[in-house]
C-alpha cells in the first residue's frame, strides 16, 4: 500500500510543514509525557502535594487534548 500527499506550494506551505514534521511533533508530545510521568512516578518526598497534583493534572490534560484530536503516542507497526 502506498499513500501520497500533494501540496500546492507556496499556497499550502503551512500544511506541508505540518505534514513533514509529524514525527517531530510526536517526539515533543512523547517527551512531555515522559517528563510529566517521571515527575510523579519518581517524585521526591519533599515535593508538595500541590506540585504533584499539578503534574498529574497537566498530564491528564495532555491526554485529553490528544484524545479530542484523535492522536495517540502509540506507534502502529
Amino acid at each position: 500500500m502506498k499513500a501520497k500527499l500533494e501540496f500546492e506550494l507556496p499556497d499550502d506551505q503551512q500544511d506541508f510543514n505540518v505534514a513533514i514534521n509529524g514525527l517531530n511533533f510526536w517526539r515533543v508530545l512523547n517527551s512531555m509525557d515522559q517528563y510529566l510521568n517521571s515527575n510523579t512516578k519518581y517524585a521526591p518526598d519533599s515535593m508538595s502535594k500541590e506540585k504533584y497534583d499539578t503534574y498529574e493534572e497537566i498530564r491528564d490534560k495532555l491526554f485529553e487534548l490528544m484524545s479530542e484530536n484523535n492522536v495517540s503516542l502509540d506507534i502502529v507497526k
